[in-house]
């Protein structure tokens, strides 16, 4: 249970130590010399990005045109992550193209989200029993875990409320697969945030990629068109 409680408080710590280095400021990033060469990369998860993560992504989001943009240069930018493709699930079409392995992404934001997530998750009845899952139990018990953390001293008292909440799903009902036998289903995404700062954190994290790193290698930079 503590390593649960551990992953969770990386992840935490990371989205709120990024918002506080935003706040205060710092030297810019150089991009890459070569686009197509980024820097090292640090794998928090490698595994998932080798074995886990299906090769087909389905997205489902709010923000569906950006969401889509930002995954396919994190994908062009990152010579390692050739063979990935992430398509706009509300276009069935495309879906029924798709070969391999496929998995779902659902990014929204609490309390916010249109009728185009939920048009497009229903699209999909694999996808649907797994999002009414998360809205109804996962939030609540990832802020149970989140005063926890606070309370057994793992994260300062002085931390921001939790604001981003998000599971990946397996195809197997064990919460922890083997490794190199079992691929997730779902990456469900609620952002109760003012902004995309959730995204920021786990669009990396879809793919195993640290996001420290993410941002260093010039792959995550905001590079809005």
């Amino acid at each position: 249970m503590l390593s649960s409680y551990m992953m969770s408080a990386v992840v935490l710590l990371t989205a709120y130590s990024s918002a506080v280095a935003a706040v205060q400021g710092g030297p810019a990033l150089e991009p890459p010399s070569d686009p197509g060469a980024p820097w090292a990369i640090e794998w928090s998860t490698p595994d998932r990005k080798d074995e886990m993560t299906p090769k087909t992504l389905i997205l489902c989001s709010d923000h569906m045109d950006e969401h889509l943009r930002r995954y396919w240069s994190l994908i062009e930018k990152s010579g390692v992550l050739k063979g990935y493709t992430i398509l706009d699930g509300s276009k069935l079409g495309a879906y029924k193209s798709a070969t391999g392995s496929v998995g779902y992404i659902v990014s929204a934001h609490k309390g916010k989200q249109d009728q185009t997530v939920s048009n497009c998750v229903a699209n999909y009845p694999e996808l649907q029993p797994l999002v009414s899952d998360f809205i109804e139990k996962g939030i609540s018990a990832q802020q149970d875990e989140f005063k926890n953390l606070i309370r057994i001293g793992i994260l300062p008292r002085e931390v921001r409320p939790r604001q981003c909440y998000s599971r990946f799903y397996y195809q197997t009902e064990d919460y922890y697969p083997t490794r190199n036998t079992k691929k997730w289903l779902a990456l469900i995404d609620v952002d109760d945030s003012p902004d995309n700062r959730c995204f920021d954190v786990t669009l990396p994290a879809t793919f195993g990629i640290h996001p420290f790193s993410c941002e260093s290698a010039g792959i995550c930079v905001h590079d809005r068109k």
